[in-house]
């Protein structure tokens, strides 16, 4: 993060998804994605996770440091295999099974960053970046 040009990012993470095949699709690095909650890196920002989401901060937080720093650093060849949706405990724990509180939370993304989101086409309960 230090290394890249400015704006300088104070985010950085992985490719979101653990599919190789997709990641070389990508540029090596990118400066405007969606950085996953379950690996990242965060230098001293005044961005912080919003406390009335159970869900979706890692959104909320890409966002936040979008808006704050014009930057985050995502490596897209750098990918990990985590127990995202099937882990005991944390978000897992906080869906329901009518998907009341993914809609919840992804309303409050929509209500705070205006045209930064759009719903995920192909995935239910799902947004894009």
């Amino acid at each position: 993060m230090r290394a890249a040009v400015e704006p300088r990012p104070r985010l950085a993470g992985v490719f979101p998804l653990a599919n190789t095949a997709m990641s070389v699709g990508q540029d090596e690095f990118s400066y405007a994605h969606f950085i996953l909650g379950d690996f990242f890196v965060a230098e001293s920002s005044p961005c912080r996770f919003d406390t009335k989401m159970a869900l979706k901060e890692d959104y909320d937080y890409t966002a936040a440091h979008l808006a704050e720093h014009g930057s985050v650093l995502r490596c897209n060849r750098l990918i990990i295999r985590a127990k995202h949706a099937t882990n005991a405990g944390g978000a897992v724990a906080t869906r329901d099974k009518k998907g009341e509180e993914e809609r919840r939370n992804i309303q409050i993304l929509m209500d705070k960053w205006p045209g930064a989101f759009m719903p995920n086409g192909r995935r239910k309960d799902e947004v894009i970046l």
